[in-house]
C-alpha cells in the first residue's frame, strides 16, 4: 500500500522481531518462577507462623541478602533488556516488559503454590528497595499491567 506506515509492533512486528519478544517473555515466566520459589522458602524462613500482615521485621542479616536479591534482579532485567545494544528507547520497552510480565507471573506462581494471594486486596512486602513498601497486591498488579503497556508503547514508537 503506498504511503502507508509499516507496522512496527511488538507481536505484530516481523518474525525476528517477534522471536525477541518470545525470548523475553519466556525469561520473565522463569525469573518469576524462579522469584516465586525462592520467597516461598524465605516466607517459610522468616514467617513460620505464615505470611499476613502486620509483618514483623526480617533480621538484619536476611534483610542485607533479600535486599541484595533483589538489586540482582533488576540487574538482570537491565542485562537483558541491553542485549545486541538497542536504541535506549528499545531497551527501556524490553525492560519494561520483563519487569511487568515478570512481576505479574510471580504472583501467579504464589497463588498456585501457595494460596497466596487469596485477593488482590492482600497486604504483600512489594519491594524492599530502595526502603520496604507494603501494599495491597492489586497496586503491584497495576505498575505492572501499566510497565507492559508502556513496552508496548515505546516499542511501536517511531
Amino acid at each position: 500500500m503506498t504511503g502507508a506506515r509499516p507496522h512496527r509492533g511488538g507481536w505484530g512486528a516481523r518474525p525476528q522481531h517477534r522471536a525477541g519478544w518470545v525470548a523475553l517473555t519466556l525469561y520473565a515466566a522463569a525469573m518469576a518462577l524462579v522469584e516465586a520459589a525462592c520467597v516461598v522458602t524465605l516466607k517459610k524462613l522468616y514467617f513460620p507462623e505464615g505470611w499476613a500482615p502486620p509483618f514483623h521485621p526480617i533480621p538484619p542479616s536476611g534483610m542485607r541478602l533479600e535486599e541484595w536479591r533483589e538489586i540482582a534482579t533488576l540487574v538482570m532485567i537491565a542485562a537483558v533488556s541491553c542485549l545486541g545494544r538497542p536504541p535506549l528507547r528499545i531497551a527501556l520497552a524490553r525492560g519494561l516488559w520483563v519487569f511487568g510480565l515478570w512481576d505479574l507471573l510471580y504472583y501467579v506462581f504464589l497463588r498456585l503454590w501457595t494460596g497466596f494471594p487469596a485477593s488482590l486486596a492482600d497486604l504483600d512486602l512489594v519491594f524492599l528497595v530502595p526502603r520496604p513498601w507494603i501494599a495491597p497486591v492489586w497496586s503491584a498488579c497495576l505498575v505492572s499491567i501499566v510497565c507492559v503497556a508502556s513496552a508496548q508503547i515505546l516499542y511501536r514508537k517511531r
